[in-house]
C-alpha cells in the first residue's frame, strides 16, 4: 500500500494533528515516515550572521524535528527533514525527490474564500501534489 509518507510540522496544534495521523498510517502500513520542518532563507535586509553556515529558523526546524522524532521514533521508521524555503514547496519537492506515496496535511486554511486570495499549504499540495494526498480535519469548526 503505502511505503513513503511525507507530513509537515510547524509546531502548531493542527500540524501535531496531521502528524499523528501520519504516524499511525506508518504504523498501520509499516511505511516509512518522513517529517519535514521548514525555516525561511535570511532576507538580504537581515544582518551578516556570526556564523553564515547557521540560518535563523534552522534551530527551531531541528527542534521540531527532535521532538517528533521522541515522540514516535520507537513506533516507527521515521525520518526528519529539515528544509529551507516555503511550507508547500518543501513538501512537494521532499515527496518528489523521495518517491512517496502520499503527503498529509492538515486542513486548516482549506475553507472560505481566503484560500483563493492567500494560497495555503493544503490548497497547493492538493493541487501540485506527484502523489496522493491525504488532508486531515485539524479544526474544530
Amino acid at each position: 500500500m503505502f511505503k513513503k509518507i511525507v507530513v509537515g510540522t510547524d509546531g502548531s496544534g493542527t500540524a501535531a494533528r496531521a502528524v499523528s495521523h501520519a504516524a499511525e498510517l506508518a504504523k498501520r502500513t509499516g511505511a516509512e515516515l518522513l517529517v519535514v520542518s521548514v525555516y525561511r532563507a535570511p532576507s538580504d535586509a537581515a544582518p551578516p550572521l556570526a556564523n553564515p553556515n547557521e540560518t535563523p529558523g534552522i534551530e527551531v526546524a531541528h527542534g521540531l524535528l527532535e521532538d517528533v522524532s521522541k515522540r514516535y521514533g520507537q513506533e516507527i521508521t521515521l525520518r526528519t527533514v529539515p528544509r529551507e524555503g516555503k511550507p508547500a514547496d518543501a513538501l512537494l519537492d521532499v515527496a518528489e525527490e523521495e518517491g512517496a506515496d502520499v503527503i498529509i496535511v492538515g486542513s486548516r486554511g482549506m475553507s472560505g474564500a481566503k484560500r483563493f486570495v492567500l494560497g495555503s499549504v493544503p490548497n497547493t499540495v492538493s493541487h501540485h501534489a506527484p502523489c496522493h494526498v491525504l488532508i486531515v480535519h485539524t479544526t474544530d469548526e
